[in-house]
Parts: C-alpha cells; sequence; structure tokens
C-alpha cells in the first residue's frame, strides 16, 4: 500500500511539475526513476513509466525508448490495455523522431487499434495527428492535407479539443509550406499561434514561430524569418529543449546566409549541428549539412561544400530517406558541378532533382533544378534546350512567387500584429482596473488607521504613490498602443483613397475609348487616347490631388521632413510620402512613370541626403516621421 501511494504522488509530480525541472535536475529525475524501478509490477507502474518517457523523449530519446520497450511488456504482462496502448504510441513517436518511419507507422497503427477499442477520443486524435507527421516526413503532401482537414472537420465540429486543433492547424501550415502555397501557411500558422497562447502551451507556441519564421525565410522576408526565430529559440532555451535549440539555430544559420553574412551564419550552423550529433537527430543532420555544404559552395570553397552535400544526401538518401532534403542535396551539388565547369554531371543531377520535386508535388525546389538545368545546358552550349528548360523555370517561378500572394501575406501579417497590439490593450485596461481597485482598498484602510500609526500610513502612503504612478505608466502605454493601432487604421485609409483615385482614372478612360469606338475617325480618337494617358501621368494636378488626401491621413508628414531635413527635393518628397505609405518599388514606379531601377538610384540618392548608414533601415526612418 505504502509503494502504490509513492507511485501515485511520482505520477502526479511528473504530470504538474513543469519541464525544465527535469531537465535541469537530474538528481530528481534520478530518484523518480529509482522508485518507479523498485516499484511492485502494476497498473500504476505502467502510468509513472508512461509519463517519464514524456521527460526522456526530449531530453534522452534512447533512454526513453528502453522504458517503453519495457512498459510494453509489463503491459501485455497485466493485460492493460491502456498501457499497452500509450506504449505503442509512444514506440511511434521515438521511431518518428529518428526517421524511421516505417516502424513509427507499425507502432502508431497498434496504438491506434487500441485507443479505438477503448474510444478515447483525445488519445485517438494525438496518434492520428503523429500518423499524419510521419505522411509529412515521407512528402506524401497530398494525402497528410487530406488527413488533416478530415480530422480537423471532426475535432472542431464535435469534439472541441483545442490541443489537437492547434497541432492539426501547425502541421497544415507546414504542408502548405512544402506546397509552396505560403500565403495560405502563414494563415495557418497565425491561427495555430492564437490558440497555443489561449491555451498557454509553449511548446507548441515554440513550434508555430518556427513554422512562421520558416514560411517568412521561403518567400524572402528575412526581418520577419529572423525575428519569429528568435521569438521560438528563446523559448526554446527557457525549456531547454535542444532538440529545438538545434532547429532554430540551424534556421537562424539558414537566414543569415540568405542576407550574406556567411561567418554569422557558419556559427550558428555548426552549434546547431554539434547538439544534433549529440542528440543523434539525423534528419536535422542532413539539414544543417546541406546548408553548410551550400554555403561553402557560394563562397567557393567548393571542395569543402561538396563534402557537406554528399554527407547531406548520404543522410537524406539512406538514413531518414526524406525526398524533399534528397532534393536540397542534389540542387546543391548541381551548383557546384556549374561552378567547376562540369555541365553533364550537373545535368544527370539536374534530371534527379526535377523527377524527385515532381513527384512530391514541391514546386519551390523544383524552379530551382529546372534554373540549374538551364545554366548547365548554356554551358554546353546547346541554348535551344537551355531556353525550354529556362521557359519551365519561369513558369514554375511566377506561380510560386505572385504579387496577389505577397499581398495576402501582409495582410495576414497586419491582422495578426494588430490583433496581439488589441490584446495588449485588453490586458492592460484589466490591470488598469485592478490597480484602482487596490487603490480604493488602500484608501479605506488609511481611513480606519489611527494616529498612533503615523509610521505605518507612511509605508501606505508610499505604496500608494507607487501604484498611482504604475497606473500612469499604464495609461500611457495603452495611449501609445491606441496611437499605434490609429496609425495602421490610416495606412488602410491611404491604400483606399489611392486606389480610389487610379479607378477614377480608369473610368475616365474607359468612357473615352467607348466614344472613340464609335467616331469615324477611329485612327485620330487612338491618337487623342494616347495624349490623354500620356496628360493624365503627367498631370500635376493628379499628384496635388493625391497630395491633398496624403495630408489629411498623415498630418504634419511633409512639414516635419523639411523641419528635419531642408534640403529635400519637392521629387524626393514625393518619393518619401510613397515610402511612408509602405509601398513596393514596383508600385512606387508606376505611380512617379519611372523604371524600378530609376527608382533604386532614386532611393539611393535620397539615403546619401538623409545621411542614413547602410545597416539602418530607410523605410524605418519614413515611418517614424
Amino acid at each position: 500500500m505504502k509503494s502504490s501511494v509513492c507511485t501515485f504522488l511520482i505520477l502526479i509530480l511528473v504530470h504538474l511539475l513543469p519541464f525544465d525541472v527535469y531537465s535541469q535536475n537530474t538528481k530528481k529525475l534520478d530518484s523518480i526513476l529509482t522508485a518507479y524501478k523498485n516499484h511492485s509490477k502494476d497498473t500504476l507502474k505502467v502510468k509513472t513509466a508512461n509519463a517519464l518517457f514524456d521527460i526522456y523523449y526530449w531530453v534522452d530519446p534512447d533512454e526513453g525508448l528502453k522504458l517503453a520497450k519495457n512498459t510494453l511488456k509489463l503491459s501485455h504482462e497485466l493485460n492493460y490495455d491502456l498501457g499497452i496502448a500509450t506504449a505503442n504510441k509512444n514506440l511511434g513517436r521515438y521511431f518518428s523522431r529518428r526517421h524511421n518511419l516505417d516502424s513509427a507507422t507499425y507502432y502508431l497503427n497498434e496504438s491506434l487499434d487500441k485507443f479505438t477499442q477503448l474510444n478515447n477520443s483525445h488519445q485517438i486524435g494525438l496518434v492520428k495527428y503523429y500518423l499524419i507527421n510521419a505522411l509529412f516526413k515521407r512528402g506524401k503532401y497530398e494525402k497528410a492535407h487530406f488527413e488533416i482537414d478530415k480530422n480537423l472537420e471532426y475535432y472542431n465540429a464535435v469534439k472541441k479539443d483545442s490541443a489537437l486543433l492547434l497541432r492539426l492547424r501547425k502541421m497544415k501550415a507546414n504542408v502548405y509550406m512544402r506546397q509552396t502555397k505560403y500565403d495560405l501557411g502563414i494563415r495557418e500558422a497565425f491561427i495555430a499561434t492564437d490558440i497555443a497562447k489561449k491555451i498557454n502551451d509553449q511548446r507548441e507556441l515554440l513550434g508555430c514561430y518556427t513554422t512562421i519564421g520558416n514560411l517568412y525565410n521561403y518567400i524572402i522576408d528575412d526581418e520577419n524569418s529572423i525575428k519569429y526565430q528568435k521569438k521560438a529559440l528563446e523559448i526554446g532555451r527557457k525549456l531547454n529543449d535542444k532538440a529545438a535549440i538545434a532547429t532554430n539555430l540551424n534556421n537562424l544559420g539558414n537566414s543569415h546566409y540568405f542576407i550574406k553574412k556567411y561567418d554569422e551564419s557558419l556559427k550558428y550552423l555548426f552549434e546547431s549541428l554539434k547538439i544534433s550529433e549529440e542528440l543523434k537527430r539525423n534528419g536535422s543532420i542532413a539539414i544543417t549539412t546541406f546548408i553548410i555544404g551550400r554555403l561553402y559552395v557560394e563562397t567557393n570553397r567548393i571542395t569543402k561544400g561538396m563534402d557537406y552535400l554528399n554527407r547531406s544526401i548520404h543522410y537524406s538518401q539512406n538514413i531518414v530517406k526524406n525526398p524533399l532534403y534528397h532534393v536540397w542535396g542534389l540542387n546543391g551539388l548541381t551548383t557546384a558541378y556549374i561552378k567547376l565547369n562540369k555541365p553533364k554531371e550537373a545535368i544527370e543531377l539536374s534530371n534527379q532533382s526535377i523527377h524527385i520535386a515532381n513527384s512530391i508535388g514541391n514546386i519551390d525546389d523544383l524552379y530551382l533544378a529546372y534554373q540549374n538545368k538551364t545554366k548547365a545546358l548554356k554551358l554546353l552550349g546547346n541554348y535551344k534546350k537551355a531556353l525550354e528548360n529556362h521557359k519551365l523555370y519561369k513558369n514554375v517561378y511566377d506561380s510560386v512567387y505572385n504579387m496577389a500572394k505577397t499581398k495576402e501575406i501582409q495582410r495576414l501579417t497586419k491582422n495578426f500584429e494588430t490583433k496581439e497590439k488589441e490584446q495588449q490593450i485588453v490586458l492592460q485596461e484589466n490591470e488598469i482596473d485592478l490597480l484602482e481597485q487596490k487603490n480604493k482598498v488602500s484608501k479605506l484602510q488609511k481611513s480606519l488607521l489611527t494616529g498612533g500609526l503615523f509610521l505605518a500610513l507612511g509605508f501606505i502612503a508610499f505604496g500608494f504613490y507607487g501604484f498611482r504612478q504604475r497606473i500612469k505608466r499604464n495609461k500611457l502605454e495603452k495611449e501609445k498602443v491606441d496611437a499605434e493601432l490609429t496609425f495602421k487604421r490610416k495606412e488602410l485609409t491611404t491604400h483606399a483613397l489611392h486606389l480610389a483615385k487610379k479607378n477614377e482614372v480608369l473610368e475616365s478612360l474607359k468612357l473615352k475609348a467607348e466614344e472613340f469606338k464609335k467616331s469615324e475617325d477611329i485612327q485620330q480618337g487612338y491618337q487623342q487616347l494616347i495624349r490623354t494617358i500620356d496628360f493624365d501621368l503627367k498631370d500635376d494636378n493628379n499628384w496635388e490631388n493625391f497630395s491633398k488626401y496624403f495630408q489629411e491621413v498623415h498630418t504634419n508628414f511633409n512639414s516635419n521632413v523639411k523641419q528635419r531635413f531642408p534640403n529635400v527635393t519637392a521629387n524626393e518628397l514625393r518619393l518619401m510620402a510613397l515610402l511612408k505609405m509602405n509601398l513596393s518599388s514596383k508600385e512606387i514606379a508606376n505611380i512617379l512613370n519611372i523604371s524600378q531601377e530609376g527608382i533604386k538610384k532614386a532611393r539611393y540618392r535620397l539615403r546619401k541626403k538623409l545621411d542614413i548608414s547602410t545597416e539602418d533601415s530607410l523605410q524605418d526612418l519614413i515611418l517614424s516621421l
């Protein structure tokens, strides 16, 4: 009896104490494990063992494997179905983490059968999620997508299970990422993030931030990518989750590679690789060695780069058997052979890349394979086939990176950030209410105190002053957040005004075109229409009207610019106004009727005039005015 009570208390501790207690206090973990080993063979011992697996899964997976095998054996001896189902689930999770997907699928299906017999809805959903994860790791994205939607519908409409909905949404975001549907991926990741915050699941929030960081990396938004990767890394360090730390170090290394900060990139990557090798995380090793190899090839250390790329291909093809990682390695090695002027080898590798990328539906890497093949064919002098491949590359590229997707991602980001600001306001208002209530209590206590408690009154008065100051600070913070929200609404108004003006001009041209169509002298009407368009593009009144709208929305912007930078010309002020609206270079070029190259030169001259260093952002400066 005493032994059963002891194990029961251990079980409660395992579930209630935070993860980092165990990861940092091995003595306490050892004492729990000793108590477990000395306990009699019963169902409480099985429950304790399954709970201990959840700790070992993160800190020492191989020890967790031994524990799960022993637990499965004991559960069979006791004929304890819940123990059998849970032990099989844990074995499936272990083998999935090790990328032994055949074994993972076998144990997870065994677990699913048992949990179905027990009618345990939450555990059934979890096991299905782990099976979907195995499909994802195999590169079977369409099948994974189908299973996600089927389970989302059930757990959203019937069971209302937030923890499962969170995992499924996050997985769907990752599937969309592999299918290069980045706008949809970011939408799902933001939904998952909201759920993770509501249920205060730090581990899943870490995963959401990691996914968002990766999605921004793919759309070449390095600033947001690094921002979310650092958020994920911070949570990983708090949890002392070495696997998560390795993943996000790897992601940061990848992002710094793209902004050509190669030394910083290698620092992150080698730290990540060291942890992955310690944990025997073969999938992470495949990814990190690929990025290191690609970096060395990019910086013309080609032989060294090819060694890492070949190592990556070995892991991805023979150990983790992940087709996506395999394509990455092949594309990296193809680039190396092109640099070495070995087009035949490059074409052979690019053909393999194209075949695999097509088979898993990964367009992002497919276009890179076509691009590499085009370069190799040019080296061979086969310009006809090179042109054919270039067209294929261009078609695939345009399908991935089109303007509509970019705008949708920007819209989702703004909505998400605005929602976060609104949540901050609600929290601050609640805190102000609480402080004011405390203030009332403090006043009541002071009125009841007698003259002999002057010293105590002094302390209370001091505390009251502190409360009042805190209330004041919170109110100021609230005003600041309100101002930021107002600014965002003004930005949206500016876009609406701009679109309204554009549509007004287009409608006018449409009416004139209809008139010319009915005219007998079509040629004269055509020439008049061209002159009208030219006139409208150059008409200063259009800009004056637009400037009037802009000043109404962005009050004092022009005067602030002139005050801080008196040498700014009228044309430069126009450019700054359009940058203030957060428009793209292409949109600004269309409005000013100049080329995008002209916009680049104008921005460069403006940076020089405003004396902005290369490290500082012109956009940030203008947005602050």
